[in-house]
């Protein structure tokens, strides 16, 4: 199994404040990892760092051994940002938008190819989208045009899918499909993918690892054991009481539709 990612004493110290302190972390192949924090954190940071858009002001990050530069020069990211800013008017259908991510991989000025628009539309399949190649991207809900958008991330064929609070606009059953949705991903695909979540309670059943940060690492290990109560407290500063997303799910079924 190779080393997806390396991370070996990373700080990160933006307008003379010390964002990030002291990250080290090794993330295999194939694995998927949830990164969890208050706000103001540096989640967001550190995938910066990690996409190499930030460098760090110490320490180092290696992807597949290169830097994050590098890597993504080659192609190994996908990403999806937090907000994608994306004018609710603008005349791009699903496949327009999906075929986005293929520009790297296009000189330019070459069109669309039809081998372009079959690896898009196959993409949309394979995301659950048929159907809605031709509707245009403003058009759709909230957890269609999260789909789109990993389609997007997804069609060049990256190593590792790096999401920023993926699930930000999605309802709480819309969420549970959607991180189906990427495990499924994950396992087909031997895709690597790094997920920031404010939510510690309803990743926790889809993620094999789980990275507390709040400026350094808390822990880094099994999700299960971010669930502990001195974990939380170093977290968050005070005990949490986390609902599995899970058991909300089964007490719902069990109240009945009118709970």
């Amino acid at each position: 199994m190779s080393t997806a990612m390396n991370i070996k004493d990373l700080t990160v110290v933006l307008n003379k404040k010390e964002v990030l302190s002291n990250i080290n972390l090794t993330l295999n192949e194939g694995s998927f990892l949830g990164i969890v924090g208050p706000n103001g954190s540096g989640k967001t940071t550190l995938l910066r760092v990690m996409l190499g858009i930030l460098s760090p002001s110490a320490g180092e990050v290696l992807v597949f051994g290169d830097t994050p530069q590098d890597a993504a020069w080659n192609g190994l990211f996908g990403y999806l940002p937090q907000h994608l800013n994306v004018d609710p008017d603008f005349p791009a259908t699903a496949t327009d938008m999906v075929l986005m991510g293929l520009h790297r991989q296009r000189k330019i000025l070459r069109k669309v190819t039809p081998e372009d628009k079959r690896r898009a539309e196959e993409m949309l399949m394979t995301l659950g989208m048929s159907g809605h190649e031709d509707h245009l991207f403003g058009s759709l809900s909230g957890g269609q045009q999260q789909r789109v958008s990993i389609a997007r991330a997804l069609v060049s064929a990256p190593k590792i899918l790096i999401l920023d609070e993926p699930s930000t606009g999605i309802d709480v059953v819309g969420q549970d499909d959607f991180y189906h949705l990427l495990k499924g991903l994950q396992k087909s695909h031997n895709l690597t993918i790094v997920m920031v979540s404010h939510d510690i309670g309803a990743i926790t059943a889809y993620v094999d690892e789980i990275a507390c940060l709040n400026r350094t690492l808390h822990y880094h290990g099994s999700p299960l054991g971010a669930l502990n109560d001195d974990v939380l407290k170093e977290l968050y500063g005070k005990s949490m009481e986390i609902i599995m997303h899970s058991k909300m799910c089964e007490k719902c079924e069990r109240l009945g539709p009118e709970a």
